[in-house]
This record gives C-alpha cells, sequence and structure tokens, in this order.
C-alpha cells in the first residue's frame, strides 16, 4: 500500500505497480497503478476550489492545532489487508502523519495474519531530503521487497539520465556567461522557497539557485527580499498544483496583489514560466528526472530543449508567461 503519490512512482518504476492495493486519494500516476486500488485516504482540503491563501490557511491552522489532514480509513485497511505500508514522516502537509499510520496499524484485525507474527503489516517510512536521498528511497524499497538487483538497475538509469542533462546543457550554454540567477516559487500566497531537492535540479540544469541549499525545508520569502534577488528567471510550480492552475494563478493575481511584479527583470523580459509542480516537482520519485529537464529547456531555450527531447524536457510540463498576458 502506498501512502504517497511520488511511493506510488517509486513501486511503478519497479515493477510492481500490479501489486498496489491501497493508495491516496491524490495518487494519479501511472494509470496502471490505480486499477484495481482502493482509495484509503481522505483531506478536508480540496484544492480545486480552495484559493492557495485559503488553502495555506487551512494547513497551517491544522498544523499549529497538532491535527492531520489527511484522515485513514481503517475498515478499508483491513478490507484489502496490505502485507507492507510505504510511507512518510518528512512533510504531514504531503501525507498522512507518519503517527496516525502507526496508531492506526497497531488498531488493525487482519483474519488473514498468522497467530505467529505481530498481526500488523511492515511499515516501511521513505524519507528523502534531496535528490541523492530521492534514488536511495528506491533502494530501500527494493530491499523491503526482495528487489535490490531491480532498485539498483532503475538507479544507475537515472543516474545516467540526469549526467546526461548536465552535460547537455553544458555543451549548449553560453562558456563566457555566468549562470543565470533562477528563482523557484512552490506557492504564491505566501511566497515559498523551492527546498528539498530543487536546489539539486537547478545545479545539474546549469542554474545559479540563491534561495535554499540541498535538502533545505521550503520557507516563506518575504516580498522585499524577492524583489532584492530580482533573478534572471522565475520559475513557478505550486505544490500539488498543475501547469495550468500554477499559470492562471500568476496571471490573476500577481500583478493585482505585488504592483512591483511587473518591474522585475524576469517579468519584463518573458523569463517567467509556470510549471506542473505536482507531477515534476513535489512528487520526490523518478518524475523529478523531467523536472530537471524541463528546468533547463526553459532557462537555456529550445536548443537545450530539443538535445533533450520530449521524453527528458516534456514541453506540456511548462507555460511561458510574458508580460502582456497579466490581467
Amino acid at each position: 500500500m502506498s501512502l504517497l503519490p511520488s511511493i506510488t512512482e517509486v513501486l511503478s518504476t519497479l515493477g510492481v505497480a500490479d501489486q498496489i492495493v491501497g493508495v491516496t486519494h491524490e495518487c494519479d500516476y501511472p494509470p496502471v497503478a490505480l486499477e484495481g486500488a482502493q482509495i484509503v485516504t481522505s483531506s478536508d482540503i480540496s484544492p480545486y476550489n480552495m484559493t492557495q491563501e485559503q488553502i495555506h490557511e487551512k494547513v497551517t491552522g491544522s498544523l499549529v492545532n497538532g491535527h492531520s489532514l489527511y484522515g485513514l480509513n481503517k475498515q478499508v485497511l483491513e478490507d484489502i489487508q496490505p502485507d507492507i505500508i510505504f510511507t512518510q514522516s518528512l512533510c504531514d502537509v504531503c501525507a498522512v502523519s507518519y503517527g496516525v499510520v502507526v496508531d492506526t496499524c497497531a488498531k488493525l484485525v487482519l483474519p488473514t495474519k498468522s497467530s505467529e507474527d505481530d498481526g500488523g503489516p511492515k511499515i516501511v517510512s521513505l524519507e528523502p531530503s534531496n535528490l541523492s536521498d530521492v534514488l536511495k528511497t528506491l533502494e530501500v524499497a527494493g530491499r523491503a521487497l526482495g528487489m535490490e538487483a531491480k532498485a539498483q538497475q532503475v538507479v544507475e538509469d537515472l543516474q545516467r539520465q540526469f549526467d546526461f542533462i548536465r552535460e547537455t546543457v553544458q555543451h549548449h550554454a553560453e562558456k563566457t556567461q555566468p549562470k543565470p540567477v533562477v528563482a523557484f516559487l512552490e506557492w504564491h500566497e505566501p511566497f515559498f522557497s523551492g527546498g528539498h531537492w530543487i536546489a539539486d535540479l537547478m545545479e545539474i540544469a546549469g542554474c545559479d539557485y540563491r534561495m535554499c541549499k540541498s535538502g533545505d525545508r521550503s520557507a516563506a520569502v518575504s516580498d522585499d527580499d524577492f524583489r532584492a534577488m530580482d533573478p534572471d528567471y522565475i520559475l513557478i510550480g505550486p505544490c500539488g498544483f498543475s501547469v495550468e492552475r500554477a499559470y492562471k494563478d500568476t496571471i490573476s493575481s500577481m500583478s493585482s496583489k505585488r504592483p512591483w511584479w511587473k518591474e522585475m527583470r524576469a517579468v519584463q523580459n518573458g523569463n517567467v514560466y509556470a510549471l506542473d509542480g505536482n507531477s515534476y516537482y513535489a512528487r520526490p520519485g523518478p518524475r523529478l528526472l523531467q523536472g530537471c529537464g524541463i528546468i533547463a529547456r526553459c532557462v537555456h531555450g529550445e536548443k537545450v530543449g530539443e538535445a533533450l527531447g520530449e521524453e527528458l524536457a516534456p514541453s506540456p510540463g511548462m507555460k511561458r508567461i510574458t508580460l502582456d498576458m497579466y490581467e
């Protein structure tokens, strides 16, 4: 059972999509992993009919009061009887809190379990903080499944492709110019920096990223600090949102709520891109590879994009925002 969309992708990459019996209400990829799997979680947060301000207020209020943002259906767990539950404790905003998982599993009644074991499923927690950790989670999952060789093969393949992105950027980028300063926002209201593995993706994609270091958590960024940075490029991939939602929120609110926005160099030059944060940046899984390729395509242009191709830098994952588009 998977309690995080990224874990569903990790397990599917290892080739066990057909063995996943339970997923979260947010799991949407790959489709093969969802066939026959039951939804085991719920949430009061609906990103489709709430603004970013409303979502932020709901999240912070719940966390301050010590409440989990997600519910875990004990009855469904007993019905599907998972042998292994893959979860995480890194971020209570992203998934069911680890304490809730442990507490719920301790109370399960699984009649098919023998009296020789502890009566409950094995809980495996994957805790990536940066890109290196993300690759290690594949190995951890592989060991839990008895698929160490397969996991190692997947990791080596991903590493080769990240190296290819780095080499492609180095080959095509302007040799005499300093690296472009690139900002990554994972939330509009308020501004939040892209944390954890974003700095690693930026480094591979040939960018100067100053908002945080590898492994640092996402953090609130004041308007004054952001204006002072005045980056060459601004990438906006709100956590959990599609490229269409990122685009819509940017053009409808940035200039109206922040009159100085249109004065930024990146905005003036049309170097602002809405990104598919849900697919390629918020999930610590295999598709961070495509997220890295998309960054390289945005910042270094179509020559790099064409060299990487749609498989590594899918153009549907990005949308350029020019000055004339703002409401």
